[in-house]
């Protein structure tokens, strides 16, 4: 291994660690109470180490929010090459995209405690990487319905980009409706609110029984 390819790795491990200790700081205090003294002490490492690898503690936040993201990428992924027609497969994309954020709270509360804080645009590669990952989810979503269009299972009078910003969007707005009031709002609980919106949406865009294709059997 040569000196270049060495630093270089000794450059990831270091990033690594900062990330993992940021995130455990977030996950418990949230991300404005946490300081970036405070990941140096975590780290038993001076201030001035932790700006030899990122720019600020906005830049940390997007490293470890991209980590949350690359996972609902990849349930997507999963989701969008399974059998089925393309509103099967958007239905669970969307069902694997509610059942992330409710299994995962301490994410949840990083993402909806920052989003109108840290624009990614602002925030060096690790915001580009994050802003990356989120289209390439968000294109996942596009792809099944524009599968559904084809296959007859949608609607064809569907805006796929509209359809995907529409579902995501109500997915978050219970969400972050829910987490303003500790999970106490009006109405039926969350995960039941979300099940019954993310169905009334699927039958909303859903091709009548007559022209609905024939489901792709399981390989």
């Amino acid at each position: 291994m040569g000196t270049a390819e060495r630093r270089k790795r000794e450059r990831e491990r270091k990033e690594r660690e900062i990330v993992e200790a940021a995130r455990s700081l977030f996950f418990q205090k949230g991300f404005d109470a946490t300081t970036v003294d405070e990941i140096a002490a975590r780290l038993e490492v001076s201030k001035g180490t932790i700006y030899l690898y990122f720019t600020n503690k906005d830049e940390i936040y997007f490293a470890v929010a991209r980590e949350g993201l690359m996972i609902v990428r990849d349930l997507f992924r999963d989701a969008l090459e399974g059998p089925g027609t393309g509103l099967e497969r958007l239905e669970a994309i969307g069902r694997a995209y509610i059942h992330f954020w409710s299994s995962q709270p301490d994410y949840r509360r990083l993402f909806h405690d920052t989003r109108l804080k840290v624009p990614p645009e602002s925030s060096g590669p690790q915001g580009m990487e994050f802003a990356r990952a989120g289209a390439e989810a968000f294109g996942m979503m596009v792809e099944a319905i524009r599968a559904g269009m084809e296959d007859g299972s949608i609607r064809p009078d569907t805006s796929p980009e509209k359809l995907a910003f529409c579902a995501s969007s109500m997915v978050d707005g219970i969400l972050e409706r829910m987490e303003r009031r500790g999970g106490r709002a009006i109405g039926p609980p969350r995960d039941e609110a979300l099940e019954y919106a993310f169905d009334l949406m699927i039958r909303a865009v859903a091709s009548p029984p007559e022209r609905a294709p024939a489901r792709k059997p399981d390989h």
